[in-house]
Parts: structure tokens; C-alpha cells; sequence
């Protein structure tokens, strides 16, 4: 099962690389503004409001999840969450805080923030929803098979396969 035994440690090492590299991306955005993009009028309002939906959208999903947003990789209650936009798809906490630091770095023009962002920050937290599915799919079985069928990973899905 992930999360257990030899496993843990790795899960702790995702967990941590993916929670400093997110701190690390805001806090050199703010502090290094490199001129990423030129037109300051411009991308300054747009990554805000992309820093505001994306915070948004975090809290929209953490208080959707309630008791089960305090969890580690394992789910720590007995239920699915599959309301709020956890209709659409099955990670809108982790797009939250994607869009959340992407949109800073973009609102700071920082192209150090930004590469921290999409080269670590992105990964990391794609890799830890990963080892969430694993265990999502060991303790809901078959209803987690159906849901992940009818939801996207990060966005949701347009078309769905025919069966």
C-alpha cells in the first residue's frame, strides 16, 4: 500500500520537495523580477487574477474535502469527495496551487519563479497526485475506477470515450 513501510519515506520526500519548491517559486517571484515578458500593463493584472482564481479554486476544493484536506497520501476518511470540482476533476487543489504560483511569477515577471514553478513545483505535486490515485484506487476500488473514468486528472475532460 503507498504510504507504508520503505514507501514512506519517498512519499515524505515528495511531500517535502513539492511543499519548498511551491515556497521557493513564490518567494524568488516576488524577489527576483527577471522582466519575464515585457508589457508590465499587461501581465501584471493577468497574473494576478490567474494568482486569485487559482487561490480560489484551493479553497473552493479544500472546503469541499473538510476533514479529508488534513490527509497525507492516504485517505483519511471514509468517503470519495466528488462534489464541487471534484465533479470535473480529480485534483482541483493541486491545479489551485499550480495556477496560484504560476500566476505570481507571471504577475512579478519572474522567469526564476516561473522555471521553479513548471520545472519542480508542477512535477512534484503531479507525481504526489500520482501516489494519491494509487491509494484513492486501493481503498475505494471499483467507485474510484468509475469516477477517474468520468474525470479528468487536472482539467476536465471535453469528449469522453465511447463505449
Amino acid at each position: 500500500m503507498v504510504g507504508r513501510g520503505e514507501d514512506r519515506g519517498s512519499v515524505n520526500l515528495v511531500a517535502l520537495v513539492h511543499a519548498l519548491s511551491g515556497a521557493a517559486a513564490l518567494v524568488v517571484s516576488v524577489y527576483t523580477q527577471t522582466g519575464l515578458l515585457a508589457s508590465v500593463e499587461f501581465v501584471k493584472p493577468l497574473g494576478f487574477a490567474i494568482f486569485v482564481a487559482g487561490m480560489l479554486l484551493f479553497a473552493v476544493a479544500a472546503a469541499c474535502l473538510k476533514r479529508a484536506f488534513l490527509g497525507d497520501v492516504e485517505p483519511v476518511t471514509g468517503r470519495m469527495v466528488t462534489t464541487g470540482p471534484y465533479r470535473y476533476v480529480r485534483h482541483p487543489l493541486y491545479l489551485g496551487m499550480f495556477a496560484a504560483t504560476a500566476g505570481l511569477a507571471l504577475a512579478f515577471r519572474s522567469l526564476v519563479g516561473m522555471l521553479i514553478t513548471l520545472v519542480v513545483f508542477v512535477p512534484a505535486g503531479i507525481y504526489r497526485a500520482m501516489l494519491e490515485e494509487q491509494a484513492l484506487a486501493q481503498k475505494f476500488g471499483a467507485d474510484w475506477e468509475n469516477y477517474a473514468e468520468q474525470t479528468g486528472f487536472l482539467f476536465p475532460r471535453i469528449c469522453r470515450a465511447k463505449d
